[in-house]
C-alpha cells in the first residue's frame, strides 16, 4: 500500500521552513563529503557561494511550486548519517533558471534548522 505522506501542504511548508532557516543562519551540512562533491560538480570555488546558491535554489523551488517539484519518497526517506539518524529527508527536482539545467536538492528540517544533504544536477532514476 502506497503512502500519501508527505502531503502537498507539508512539501510546501518544508521549503518555506528551509528558506527561513537559511535566512536566519540556522543551517548545517549532514555530510561534508556530499557538499564537497557538489561543489566540484557544480563548479563552485567557495563554500559561501555554494550556500548562496542553495538559498537561491530554494526560492526557485518555491516559485516553481514545491508540490510539483517534490521528488522524494512517500513516506520521506530517513537519514542514516551519524548524528542525523531518523531525520526525514525531502527531495525536490526542478528546472533551474540560474543553473540552466534540471537540479536536485535534498534536505531535512529539525528544530528550525536546515540540514543539507546534497544538491546536484538531477540524475535519472535507474
Amino acid at each position: 500500500m502506497s503512502s500519501h505522506l508527505p502531503t502537498p501542504k507539508t512539501v510546501v511548508a518544508k521549503v518555506r521552513e528551509a528558506i527561513k532557516a537559511l535566512d536566519n543562519g540556522k543551517y548545517a551540512a549532514i555530510a561534508e563529503k556530499h557538499v564537497s562533491a557538489d561543489l566540484d560538480e557544480l563548479g563552485f570555488t567557495s563554500v559561501g557561494d555554494y550556500w548562496d546558491a542553495i538559498f537561491g535554489f530554494l526560492h526557485e523551488i518555491q516559485a516553481a511550486g514545491p508540490a510539483s517539484c517534490y521528488a522524494g519518497g512517500r513516506p520521506p526517506q530517513r537519514s542514516y548519517e551519524r548524528g542525523f539518524q531518523g531525520l526525514e529527508l525531502f527531495a525536490y527536482a526542478w528546472d533551474s533558471p540560474s543553473a540552466q539545467r534540471r537540479m536536485y536538492l535534498k534536505f531535512g528540517i529539525r528544530n528550525e534548522t536546515y540540514y543539507h544533504l546534497d544538491c546536484h544536477e538531477d540524475r535519472p532514476k535507474r
